[in-house]
C-alpha cells in the first residue's frame, strides 16, 4: 500500500496508523472495512469505474479502456488484490 510501483495508496489516501503527512486527495481508509463489504472493496480496487464512472481512482486490476498503458497486464495480480482487500476489510 506504500510501494510506489504497486499502486502507492498513500499518495491519495490516509491509512490507519500512518504518521507524518497524510494525503486528503481521496477518502481516508480508516474504518473502510466497516463501510464496505469485501466484495465492494474488491470492486473499488479492481476497477472503481464500475461503481463511480467519473472516479479518479485508477483500476488496479483492469486495463480495459485505458490509454497509453505500458503493458496489457493490470498493475496488481489477483493474489495481490485479495491480500489488499483482506487488509482493507480488517480496518474497522
Amino acid at each position: 500500500m506504500t510501494e510506489r510501483s504497486l499502486g502507492n495508496c498513500i499518495a491519495c489516501h490516509a491509512l490507519p496508523g500512518q504518521t507524518g503527512v497524510r494525503s486528503s486527495f481521496g477518502p481516508s481508509l480508516q474504518g473502510v472495512g466497516s463501510r464496505y463489504s469485501a466484495e465492494q472493496l474488491q470492486q473499488w480496487v479492481v476497477d472503481a469505474r464500475q461503481i463511480h464512472p467519473n472516479t479518479l481512482m485508477p483500476p488496479f486490476g483492469n486495463t480495459s479502456g485505458l490509454n497509453r498503458v505500458t503493458t496489457a497486464e493490470p498493475l496488481l495480480s489477483p493474489a495481490q488484490i485479495r491480500l489488499l482487500v483482506t487488509t482493507l476489510a480488517q480496518w474497522r
